[in-house]
């Protein structure tokens, strides 16, 4: 990421929207360039050998290859086939690619629609959530675009993985709301009351934040930043915007764990970041999206700063909210 010092945070920093020449706000244009030179990495990273056990998914020195490398390439293909301004726009070559990484997606779930993460968790609902994420922004962005063949690519995998999702456990705090925001992104696509239903007994058992703002983990270099774009995707995908509460109060807990030079304060957290170096890096997407929703100033500033590495095409496209308008920065705490 750029370097984020205290310096540059505590100026005031004049917004800049993300305004075209005609005056209409657009998706920047060096998030589609950027973009499409991950494309360009995933075309020959993806494996396309019919005999190698990782056929569709992605490269792996180790040879232990991911359903979430496939799923990730669903969401990266999809975005720039349907994104005019793409120079992969309408290009088939991404659809044959998206066909070949369903292929693995499919060929590896279990009957009850879970995918195995190798290194970690077998036949895991949650990991099946986390690959969900992608793969439904996929659908998504397909059926928003009126593809019905677009769309058909992703529905098997999503379907079944939707019905595993609607009755399958977790593993630790986070991964109830991750389960219950990829059942939000399935239910927009495939809509089905079961994916509601648990979502409400995920909800149901309370949010887990504390007075201080912190999520139970306190994981604040990777899984506060996964609750807060879960809480997002709810709030937007639900029309729950009382799911936003949980966001604000992280991200302005945050605004105080942000050292000089940019590295966030790990110390105190409760899972594998404790005492590792750590950025704001991915809280791009709740910080953006806050930025707009509530015009603050202090999310802005971290938002821009981010900006250059972390924005998404895909979040673009499918929060077209993230496009709106930033405040003006404001100063970090001190």
């Amino acid at each position: 990421m750029p370097s984020l010092t205290r310096r540059e945070v505590l100026g005031a920093m004049a917004s800049t929207p993300l305004l075209a020449a005609t005056g209409k706000a657009e998706i920047p244009a060096e998030v589609i360039r950027r973009h499409d030179e991950a494309v360009d990495n995933c075309l020959r990273l993806q494996i396309t050998d019919p005999a190698s056990r990782g056929y569709g998914s992605l490269r792996e020195p180790r040879g232990i290859y991911s359903g979430h490398g496939a799923s990730g390439l669903m969401a990266i293909y999809m975005a720039a086939f349907l994104q005019p301004r793409s120079k992969f726009h309408k290009n088939n070559l991404l659809v044959d690619r998206m066909k070949l990484g369903a292929h693995y997606l499919t060929h590896s779930q279990h009957e009850d629609g879970f995918i195995d993460y190798l290194e970690t968790n077998f036949d895991s609902p949650p990991d099946t959530a986390f690959g969900v994420i992608d793969v439904a922004t996929a659908a998504c962005l397909a059926k928003r675009h009126n593809e019905p063949e677009l769309l058909a690519i992703p529905e098997p995998f999503l379907r079944k993985a939707g019905a595993g999702l609607a009755v399958g456990g977790i593993h630790t705090p986070n991964h109830r709301w991750v389960v219950s925001a990829s059942l939000a992104q399935i239910n927009e696509v495939f809509p089905n009351p079961a994916y509601l239903h648990r979502i409400d007994q995920w909800l149901a058992e309370g949010i887990d934040i504390d007075a201080d703002g912190q999520f139970t983990e306190r994981s604040t270099s990777v899984y506060n930043s996964i609750c807060d774009r879960a809480f997002v995707v709810l709030a937007a995908k639900l029309n729950r915007p009382a799911l936003l509460d949980p966001v604000r109060r992280n991200l302005n807990s945050m605004m105080y764990l942000v050292h000089p030079d940019g590295e966030v304060v790990t110390e105190i957290s409760h899972r594998q970041d404790r005492d590792q170096h750590g950025t704001m890096a991915r809280y791009w997407f709740p910080l953006q999206y806050m930025g707009v929703h509530d015009q603050n100033g202090q999310f802005a500033t971290l938002a821009q700063q981010l900006a250059p590495v972390s924005a998404s095409l895909p979040a673009f496209m499918e929060y077209p909210e993230l496009v709106g308008s930033l405040p003006p920065g404001q100063a970090l705490p001190s």
